[in-house]
């Protein structure tokens, strides 16, 4: 799963990250928490570059309560760079969300992208934006307004980053949205990034190897200078440097258990999708895990209140989801060229997200 991956030719079968004996159940990870699974020390931080859209949310709830006061490791902060959606709104949708979840993280704004920057027939501006803009903004119409983020210095976002981690002495970076941000803090802390997760794919990997997924069409030229200054910095670094592309199954074969992203027909399945049963899933676990004034559910019931209007869900996938699970649970993965897909169920991702949805009793 080395970003040296990119640059040989791909081989399209699939080899598993963690080889795993015959008849092991890769079931529901009731009993796990990412705050074991990413232990390390204390100056161990993780930065999240989001653009605050629905599948963001559920993303930063399954890694969100790590929390900073917990000493192992902390989420130094919380990037909204402008994509689904804009970045004011975005960070104050994101802010409220924490509130609900019961998660202290700083959130930051991000760069805005060059206004000017074209659209194209193979980078076109989807025209269902404006919708997806407002549901993610409205936290899935659970607002009655937008909150958006007051920012009256004008402070740029680089060195907001750089005080939330002066004390990191290593830095996993999780990429759920565009790359227009990056470009501004990467100076500051790619000697210190050990990690690189990315949403989707590398263009290479996409069909007819061009850029193909939102979070690199939205700002097109920030994301392949982002591609060109990755593959520098993994020259430089060799293997202590690692970047990893997570997407969903989109073609007709799977890994193991992982359903297809496609029929034979070509049609998508959509399988690993927010589906109706997992709201009530997350509100039953977190009525499991509050007890008087301790709500260690938050962050379960925070993702379930998103849940409920499902005409907000229609098309959604774990994109972002799937790139935090894998911070959390590499091995249910495996290499797909040059990136990487699941290779258990829908059900048990989504089983192994809502476990992680549950705050560990020392943040209490």
């Amino acid at each position: 799963m080395m970003f040296d991956m990119l640059f040989s030719v791909p081989n399209f079968g699939w080899t598993r990250s963690v080889v795993l004996a015959a008849g092991v159940a890769l079931g529901a990870c009731v009993g796990c928490h990412p705050a074991e699974a990413l232990s390390a020390d204390s100056g161990s931080c993780l930065i999240i570059d989001s653009d605050a859209g629905l599948d963001d949310f559920r993303a930063v709830a399954a890694l969100g309560a790590l929390g900073p006061s917990v000493p192992a490791r902390k989420v130094a902060a919380i990037i909204t760079t402008e994509g689904v959606a804009r970045s004011p709104e975005g960070a104050g949708a994101m802010e409220r969300f924490l509130k609900n979840a019961g998660l202290t993280i700083p959130v930051i704004q991000g760069v805005l992208p060059n206004p000017k920057r074209r659209f194209t027939a193979e980078h076109p501006l989807d025209p269902r934006l404006p919708i997806w803009r407002k549901e993610a903004e409205l936290l899935n119409l659970t607002l009655p307004e937008v909150e958006r983020q007051a920012n009256p210095a004008g402070e740029d976002v680089a060195v907001l980053l750089r005080r939330h981690t002066e004390t990191c002495t290593s830095i996993s970076l999780l990429v759920i949205g565009p790359w227009t941000s990056f470009l501004r803090y990467a100076p500051d802390i790619l000697g210190r990034i050990e990690r690189i997760v990315v949403q989707g794919r590398p263009y290479p990997d996409e069909l007819g190897g061009e850029p193909a997924g939102f979070n690199c069409t939205y700002d097109v030229d920030s994301c392949l200078a982002a591609f060109d200054l990755l593959v520098g910095r993994q020259q430089r670094g060799g293997r202590r440097f690692r970047a990893t592309w997570v997407d969903i199954p989109q073609g007709p074969e799977a890994c193991a258990k992982a359903e297809p992203g496609v029929n034979a027909e070509g049609e998508p399945l959509w399988a690993f999708a927010p589906v109706e049963s997992w709201e009530n899933e997350l509100r039953e676990l977190a009525d499991r895990y509050q007890k008087g004034e301790v709500d260690r559910g938050q962050p379960a019931r925070a993702v379930a209140g998103l849940l409920r209007n499902r005409q907000g869900l229609a098309n959604n996938s774990l994109w972002d989801d799937l790139a935090a699970l894998f911070l959390i649970r590499p091995e249910l993965f495996a290499v797909r060229g040059g990136h990487v897909e699941p290779c258990v169920p829908a059900a048990t991702v989504r089983a192994n997200l809502s476990a992680a949805m549950i705050l560990p009793e020392r943040l209490h």
